[in-house]
């Protein structure tokens, strides 16, 4: 199938995002006018200590409600993958993670977000302290491997990565 771009412009912008007009041509000669936003990468990182997964509890405005989460944050501009979760994992939760594995890069929501997320695997824990943003309000969780229930979570990243944590299971 053939898609044309024809034109694309900024219509809005902040720190966090920005968001695009683009107008495409369809494979059925129609025009149409196609809104996304820009290609912010978040990295997200999965840890196990303990016998239990490490978690964030945070108030999510957009949908008025607070969620349980892996740690995750924004990647700076210019900065690398690798060095931005070991970042925010220690900012968020206050440990080092002295291994991180690149579990997947994926896009979660591509018809509407051109952002990537990187999904780590943090393990070799070492006690810190937290460094939150004066805007950042988060309970740490830990909750017991066994206790988890995938079925109860509603945020993408922290299922994909508990997935992930279940198939890695089953190999052993």
């Amino acid at each position: 199938m053939k898609f044309t771009h024809i034109s694309k412009k900024q219509v809005f912008k902040n720190d966090v995002i920005t968001v695009f007009e683009e107008k495409l041509e369809l494979p059925n000669n129609n025009i149409v006018t196609w809104t996304f936003t820009g290609k912010k990468e978040v990295v997200a990182i999965i840890a196990e200590m303990d016998g239990e997964i490490i978690f964030v509890k945070q108030y999510r405005p957009a949908i008025k409600k607070e969620l349980l989460e892996i740690p995750a944050g924004l990647v700076e501009k210019g900065e690398d993958i690798l060095e931005a979760a070991k970042r925010e994992f220690e900012e968020e939760i206050g440990y080092r993670a002295n291994k991180l594995e690149k579990i997947c890069t994926y896009y979660n929501s591509a018809g509407v977000n051109a952002g990537q997320y990187h999904l780590f695997y943090a393990s070799d824990l070492e006690k810190t302290h937290q460094h939150l943003d004066e805007n950042e309000f988060i309970e740490i969780v830990k909750i017991p491997i066994n206790e988890i229930d995938i079925f109860k979570f509603e945020d993408s990243k922290t299922i994909i990565a508990l997935s992930y944590l279940n198939m890695k299971g089953m190999e052993k």
